[in-house]
């Protein structure tokens, strides 16, 4: 896609795609192929613990916005505290990971660059709750797209 050919992209307050990953709620706000895989934007919709496994994009970097609610991410091994309005960035190649703490429903906002992963999302998102409890596939589809899933800390 020609960037200079890009039109504006407005999504809706209830748009974008949903998608679930390990049970929770995750919208798709703009896909890469919107954007000629220069971004996407993703948006989590959280419960007290929630968050991903420690793990690594080889290939793009995530600037997260929190919304509403207390996260406690972990970037390059420093923990940081998150509240709303606070913007935090994740580089490629730096393991991370964040937990959501607190106990009404948090949100989130992450702009990845350039855009791909959502693609994992939409995958996994694809697949039954049954299947996405299946590691060694998850593992795989992750591969893919670049990610390097980490075990949970002391494993």
């Amino acid at each position: 896609m020609n960037i200079l050919a890009m039109n504006p992209i407005q999504v809706p307050p209830d748009g974008g795609k949903q998608v679930n990953i390990f049970g929770k709620a995750m919208l798709i706000r703009v896909h890469g192929r919107d954007t000629g895989g220069l971004l996407a934007v993703v948006e989590t919709h959280d419960k007290l613990g929630d968050g991903p496994p420690p793990h690594i994009h080889r290939r793009e970097d995530e600037t997260f916005q929190v919304l509403e609610g207390e996260y406690e991410f972990t970037v390059g091994g420093k923990t940081i505290s998150a509240k709303p309005g606070t913007t935090l960035f994740a580089p490629r190649d730096i393991a991370h990971t964040y937990r959501y703490l607190g106990q009404t429903p948090g949100r989130l906002m992450c702009v990845i660059t350039p855009a791909g992963c959502e693609g994992f999302f939409e995958e996994i998102g694809a697949l039954s709750p049954q299947q996405q409890q299946d590691i060694p596939r998850v593992t795989e589809i992750a591969k893919k797209f670049g990610l390097e899933i980490l075990p949970p800390p002391g494993k």
